[in-house]
């Protein structure tokens, strides 16, 4: 499981700064923000939801940086 981790905060940590090159600093601290906090939410959802199975809950912890890329850069482009 801390593979896992590990390579979630890898992944939260480049699509914010790829978020911060693209649409400036103020929009990367937020997405990274962001994807924590739904990396919680994702992690205790799928923890309740499969009763403590970890690396199942592991997995969907990589729908954060996923979800967060794409909410970004779909405000980002309406911002242009």
């Amino acid at each position: 499981m801390i593979y896992l981790l590990m390579f979630l905060a890898i992944g939260i940590v480049a699509v914010s700064g790829y978020i911060g090159q693209v649409l400036g600093i103020v929009s990367g601290i937020s997405s990274f923000i962001g994807m924590i906090t739904l990396a919680i939410l994702i992690y205790y959802f799928t923890w309740w939801l499969t009763g403590g199975a970890e690396m199942v809950t592991g997995f969907f912890l990589f729908l954060s940086p996923a979800c967060g890329l794409m909410i970004q850069l779909m405000v980002g482009y309406d911002r242009r």
